[in-house]
């Protein structure tokens, strides 16, 4: 029998999703970041965005929108200097 490990491989979550899902002031133009790091927060979809609003009152208040991958690394550069946090699962 082969005790052999798995060889694991990094994810590259950038040829995984060609969209994510982001979220906007209205008002001020600012995207939503994460309150604990400070990075853009990205959410893998839709429905993963969708759930977080019922945890925070500032998504609530903001407008989800779908975003290439490329948009997001240009908002985050111009937001966060590069940095952004990707939510890949639901807040429940």
């Amino acid at each position: 029998m082969n005790n052999a490990e798995p060889e694991l491989y990094p994810i590259d979550i950038h040829n995984m999703t060609s969209e994510v899902w982001l979220y906007v002031n209205p008002i001020t133009g600012k995207h939503a970041t994460s309150t604990i790091t400070g990075k853009l927060a990205v959410f893998l979809n839709e429905e993963i965005g969708r759930s977080w609003e019922t945890k925070s009152t500032a998504l609530k208040s903001m407008v989800g929108y779908t975003a290439t991958w490329d948009e997001m690394i240009e908002i985050s550069k111009i937001q966060t200097g590069g940095e952004y946090e990707l939510f890949t699962t639901h807040n429940n």
